[in-house]
């Protein structure tokens, strides 16, 4: 049901944020791979190469950033001797917090420009590649984009309890923005209005500012179900 929510609010968001400011990587390999000639057979398995580089990057960053923050978990409650459920409320609302964060700014559709320069020079160098394969190094290289909506993500991924759950949250993502971004490749952005774009992105930021709160939530009753224990045990 979790996923499901997830998948949801995935979809909302790549039809509010990502046809907006994804949109334009889409139009600019569109009129660099593809011209009046390219048969739709070429233009859909481009447009499918392209949606996989961005889902395999986003499993990929899923993958590492769990095994880090789980390996950060463990260190930290050796080395600073705290019990592991009471680290693990803390960080729950500290996520929480940082979600709500993040919901804010894929709404004002800040920018979030790191390593922008090294990427921008790739993006143009596999742009310019003439074989249509480079569409899915073109795909890893946006999952790799600054973006709150991603972010975002990640940090649900990492409130999840183990890492193969943390994994689904990531390909939930990668799948939910899927549809919208490939018809968007195939019709050129025709079929979704500014207004539609705002309605689903309002939708989108309500269920993101309910699942921070929710871990914040969690956080604060972790916190009390363990200082209820504590007091018991006293």
């Amino acid at each position: 049901m979790e996923l499901l929510a997830y998948f949801i609010n995935g979809s909302l968001m790549s039809l509010g944020h990502c046809v907006g400011m994804c949109g334009g990587i889409v139009l600019a390999y569109c009129q660099s791979k593809f011209n009046p000639t390219t048969s739709l057979k070429q233009q859909i398995l481009g447009h499918a190469l392209y949606s996989l580089g961005r889902i395999s990057m986003y499993v990929l960053v899923g993958i590492l950033a769990s095994l880090g923050f789980r390996g950060f978990l463990e260190w930290a409650s050796h080395v600073w001797d705290l019990d592991r459920t009471h680290l693990q409320a803390i960080i729950f609302i500290v996520m929480g917090v940082l979600m709500v964060g993040f919901a804010l700014g894929y709404t004002l559709r800040l920018k979030a420009n790191l390593g922008m320069g090294f990427l921008k020079s790739l993006f143009r160098a596999t742009l310019g590649a003439p074989k249509i394969s480079s569409l899915y190094v073109l795909g890893l290289i946006n999952g790799l984009l600054p973006c709150f909506m991603v972010y975002w993500f990640v940090l649900s991924a990492l409130a999840q309890p183990n890492a193969m759950r943390s994994l689904e949250v990531l390909l939930t993502l990668g799948l939910a923005t899927f549809l919208p971004m490939f018809v968007f490749g195939l019709l050129l952005g025709r079929f979704l209005n500014s207004a539609l774009r705002a309605l689903f992105m309002k939708l989108a930021f309500l269920m993101m500012l309910g699942f921070g709160g929710y871990n914040i939530y969690m956080g604060v009753v972790m916190l009390q179900g363990h200082a209820h224990h504590m007091h018991m045990g006293h």
